[in-house]
């Protein structure tokens, strides 16, 4: 992963969506969201045009995963298909860790 550790990348999700670059989109990575009222956990992944305001042009939901065990969701986000037919973990070298402002 470019501009960071991969494994930090994954960690930080416990606590904050991240952003990635890929071919000239921004994929951003939700923060792992707690539902009390169902006891579930969730992630999910979206695709966005890379845009002076950021999140201003949405494409579309290109993943989401919900358990009821946090790290089962992360293990699902980094080991299941996201797009271009592999893997967060296949991707990994290809993708730019960055901050996108809100």
């Amino acid at each position: 992963m470019k501009n960071g550790n991969v494994d930090d990348f994954i960690y930080s999700l416990y606590d904050d969506s991240a952003c990635v670059r890929y071919k000239g989109y921004v994929y951003r990575f939700s923060r792992l969201r707690h539902n009390p009222m169902r006891g579930t956990y969730t992630v999910s992944v979206e695709k966005y045009h890379y845009t002076k305001e950021p999140f201003a042009d949405f494409l579309g939901m290109v993943y989401s995963y919900e358990s009821d065990d946090p790290e089962d969701c992360l293990n699902h986000l980094t080991e299941d298909i996201l797009w271009d037919g592999k893997s967060f973990f296949d991707l990994e070298k290809a993708l730019t860790w960055f901050d996108w402002e809100e």
